[in-house]
């Protein structure tokens, strides 16, 4: 077993390392030539073939043998295979496959040869073919069929879904193939990695790979004993994230068998027949004449491409002839070997138009509207729940295809990896996602539950294929709830800095005491850029800061109390001014406030929340706001000079007051330091 020394992306040559000169070992080493090469499928990365189109995959196929026709020329074996997901140790998410091309039979080639020659020589046919015959009779383990294509489940697979892809005609290697055989094994392709995915509700992993007749000057030997054939390898067992562990007693002794193949064969033939119902109806791009869209006798096809037109008016493969209509130049004529069929190689928008064809007698066969376009593209979807019971999607093409689409619609409730109980439960859909009207770009699924997670699947469709986008969703992160309605703003009587804004919950939202709605408001005035905000608690705000005179535009926004998901969009903004007049009614002697601004507000309410902010039932001072900081700080000063002239006064008094009548008096705080009597030429009285 020897090691790589160079292994690159792009087609260079890479050999073994040179033989190893131990004497030991020198039994198992070879000089052997190798070429690797990886084919990318899409220019997305978030794409894998069973998202790709009919026509994408086919052209793939076309590369597979193209690429066998040109290493097969100087290499014996050409191994193609596609290792996809982590758990497959792919560490590219792009969508690719690998080809190497080895100057030697590998190992397992060498036992299906072995094993095909054998049967060959002892039943004068080939082992696979037989096979195949037989599947087709007992159909236990049968997962697709179509006209000249088989999956199934072999009875010798050991792994967890593993299938074969098998051809119903004799054909030793892929570049054998006949376009209709390329058409039909796109389209199968499809079907069985769609079901792979729908199987476990994830992009499932595997690894494939076609085992054909040895090439190079091999090939001109007798090869008639092999049978082109694709084996799939997927490795999960029970869910998305259990897998089966080929360890212990599979690897050291024989491998076992977790599901039987009859039981792997049902899993797999059952999976989402609504949905491929549909899409099959629908997709007609495998078809050699996409005519089942728009009105009668038009057909499509895509510029650059070659196209075929089929005359409607003829049993297949009766040979006709093609005019374009209003020429009588020959387009094609009934010798062309390709029967009722006109072949336009690289279509551009010259040759749309309307063709005519005629039998050989002359007669009309019919009349044919070409109309070039491009393939689907994965639309764009996006999901809001306006309430916390339903939600709806939209969508819009990311290309404009030109064609006639459609789109299919459905949502499944994603469940938790690994409970087998509910992995293939009917509660769990797929369900369509009924288009609201129909026709139009939006779904909607009622009913859903607040907690749990959806997956929706959007596919665009038209004449030349399908594409599908799959989002998963949930309805906490994407609750919007619809703006507030019936927004008001009043002013209130004898108070001109005072707005009263009351509004509604808007319509879509059901009334329940566990899901309510928080609101914020914002209010500016006039021609003034800057909007305020506040958050009242209930159905109304009373707003006590409005600039007299002025109009205001008010607006108030939603979101859930639990704070799920996101504020709704604001809603249409209402426009109030502030009184100008006087108070109706003065304060009554006894003190007691006026009443009926309070009954007002009850009645106009629509809900018994209160403001968050009540008036201020005296009458305001209506000072400019300057003024009040100036008469704040004037009473401030004068409040510290009467407390420092009360401090003095005090000190002053302690210092002189007696401290009783027999004892003598101190000096006071301003007599003499030296008495009177003491002075020089003081009398003696």
């Amino acid at each position: 077993m020897m090691a790589l020394s160079c292994l690159t992306t792009t087609s260079q040559l890479c050999s073994l390392m040179p033989p190893i000169q131990d004497p030991v070992i020198t039994l198992f080493s070879k000089q052997r030539l190798l070429k690797v090469k990886v084919l990318c499928f899409h220019p997305w990365s978030d794409v894998t073939l069973p998202l790709m189109s009919v026509s994408e995959i086919r052209a793939v196929i076309d590369v597979w043998a193209s690429v066998i026709e040109e290493l097969g020329a100087r290499y014996p074996w050409v191994q193609i295979f596609e290792n996809k997901g982590a758990m497959m140790g792919c560490s590219n998410p792009h969508p690719h496959c690998q080809v190497w091309a080895s100057s030697f039979l590998p190992n397992i080639a060498q036992r299906e040869e072995q094993s095909q020659r054998a049967y060959q020589s002892q039943h004068g046919e080939p082992l696979l073919m037989e096979y195949g015959r037989q599947e087709l009779l007992r159909k236990e383990r049968l997962v697709l069929t179509s006209e000249h294509w088989l999956v199934l489940v072999p009875y010798w697979a050991v792994w967890p879904f593993q299938t074969l892809l098998l051809p119903r005609r004799h054909v030793r290697r892929l570049p054998e193939l006949t376009p209709t055989e390329r058409d039909d094994l796109a389209l199968i392709m499809k079907k069985l990695l769609t079901k792979y995915d729908n199987l476990f509700e994830t992009s499932f992993p595997y690894t494939m790979g076609w085992h054909g007749a040895p090439t190079r000057s091999e090939a001109g030997a007798n090869w008639d004993h092999w049978q082109l054939h694709a084996h799939y390898y997927p490795p999960l067992l029970r869910s998305a994230t259990v897998r089966k562990f080929m360890v212990g007693y599979e690897m050291l002794a024989q491998a076992q068998r977790d599901l039987t193949p009859e039981q792997m064969s049902s899993s797999c033939s059952g999976l989402s027949r609504f949905l491929f119902a549909l899409a099959i109806a629908l997709v007609s791009a495998s078809s050699s004449c996409p005519q089942a869209w728009g009105p009668p006798g038009v057909q499509y096809g895509q510029p650059g491409r070659s196209v075929t037109l089929c005359c409607p008016g003829v049993t297949a493969g009766a040979p006709v002839s093609w005019f374009r209509d209003g020429e009588t130049r020959l387009l094609q004529g009934p010798d062309s070997g390709l029967g009722h069929e006109l072949v336009l190689a690289r279509a551009d928008n010259t040759d749309e138009g309307t063709y005519i064809c005629r039998t050989l007698d002359g007669a009309l066969g019919g009349v044919v509207n070409l109309q070039l376009g491009y393939p689907p593209s994965r639309p764009i979807v996006s999901c809001q729940a306006a309430d916390y019971e339903n939600f709806s999607c939209t969508w819009s093409p990311s290309q404009v295809s030109g064609l006639p689409t459609r789109y299919l619609t459905s949502y499944r409730k994603k469940t938790v990896p690994g409970a087998d109980d509910q992995r293939m439960s009917p509660s769990t859909g797929p369900w369509p996602c009924p288009q609201d009207p129909p026709g139009a770009a939006r779904c909607v699924v009622h009913g859903a539950e607040f907690w749990s997670q959806y997956r929706i699947n959007v596919t665009e469709v038209n004449p030349l294929g399908a594409s599908t986008r799959l989002l998963d969703v949930s309805l906490q992160s994407i609750l919007r709830p619809d703006p507030p309605q019936g927004l008001r703003v009043e002013s209130v009587p004898g108070y001109p800095r005072r707005l009263r804004a009351s509004w509604m919950y808007p319509a879509s939202w059901p009334r329940q005491p566990h899901f309510l709605l928080k609101f914020r408001l914002q209010y500016r005035p006039v021609q003034h850029p800057a909007w305020s905000m506040v958050e009242p608690a209930g159905l109304e705000e009373v707003i006590t800061d409005a600039v007299a005179g002025l109009p205001h535009a008010v607006r108030v926004s939603a979101r859930d109390f639990l704070d799920a998901g996101t504020w709704s969009a604001w809603s249409p903004e209402a426009w109030g001014t502030p009184s100008t007049g006087s108070l109706p009614k003065e304060i009554p002697a006894g003190g007691q406030p006026h009443t009926h601004l309070e009954e007002e507000l009850q009645a106009d309410s629509p809900a018994s929340p209160r403001p968050s902010l009540l008036p201020d039932l005296q009458p305001l001072v209506h000072r400019d706001p300057l003024e009040q900081v100036a008469v704040l700080a004037s009473l401030g000063i004068f409040s510290f000079l009467g407390l420092a002239a009360g401090a003095l006064a005090l000190g002053l008094w302690l210092r002189l007051r007696p401290d009783g009548k027999d004892r003598p008096q101190k000096p006071g705080f301003l007599a003499p330091m030296i008495t009177v009597d003491k002075l020089p030429g003081a009398p003696n009285l």
